[in-house]
């Protein structure tokens, strides 16, 4: 049996959320369980179920959505969030992404953009899109150097190498990382298990993104 994944939508325009709804539900197995018109209505609810992903807004009343990724993040809760908005200055886009959220899409996306965000999440943890990674690229320093070195602290020698080499441009297969770090792979696949443990992520990509967002690896 396939299983329907719950998704919480967040956004204070009934008319917007309406058609987001409609859309969602109709694109795979995804039924929205909760609505809320701002950030305040969903940590007021969020410990009474278990959604797969929440979907936002940026741009609410009474709580908008930055402040309730961070209420999330202080919060220690840990629910995917994919945001949708017509902000996508590189300094937000970075700020949300340091806060947890998963995914970042303009609300002009088509359809099938917006499920395959959607996918990517629930499948990979992350949706990797043009508007994330030229943000990244393009990051003047955001990162927090407490929060750095303390990740850095956490991660041994050899996995940063491994981190280094994942990222490389040449697009190392892990059985090449393996060969250049001169193991086995089961000791390359056992580097990539401790990293997904210990920063919660599911896929090379999600190690990609990761290690640039907090400058582990050189630009």
């Amino acid at each position: 049996m396939i299983k329907t994944h719950s998704i919480y939508l967040v956004e204070d325009h009934i008319i917007v959320r309406n058609g987001f709804k409609e859309l969602i539900e109709n694109m795979g197995n995804y039924k929205v369980t909760e609505e809320f018109d701002n950030g305040k209505q969903l940590i007021n609810k969020i410990h009474v179920g278990q959604p797969d992903l929440i979907i936002m807004d940026l741009t609410m009343p009474v709580m908008d959505g930055k402040a309730t990724m961070r209420w999330l993040k202080e919060h220690n809760i840990k629910y995917p969030v994919l945001i949708l908005t017509l902000d996508t200055s590189d300094k937000t886009i970075i700020d949300l992404y340091k806060s947890g959220v998963r995914g970042y899409l303009p609300k002009t996306c088509t359809a099938q953009t917006l499920k395959s965000a959607i996918d990517n999440i629930l499948t990979t943890g992350y949706y990797h899109n043009e508007l994330l990674s030229n943000a990244l690229l393009r990051n003047d320093g955001y990162p927090v150097r407490d929060e750095r070195m303390e990740i850095l602290n956490l991660c041994s020698d050899r996995e940063l190498h491994f981190l280094r080499l994942v990222c490389s441009p040449d697009e190392f297969t892990y059985e090449q990382i393996a060969q250049k770090m001169d193991v086995h792979k089961r000791t390359v696949d056992g580097y990539r298990e401790s990293l997904f443990e210990k920063f919660k992520l599911r896929s090379k990509t999600g190690l990609v993104l990761f290690a640039i967002k907090n400058e582990l690896v050189p630009l």
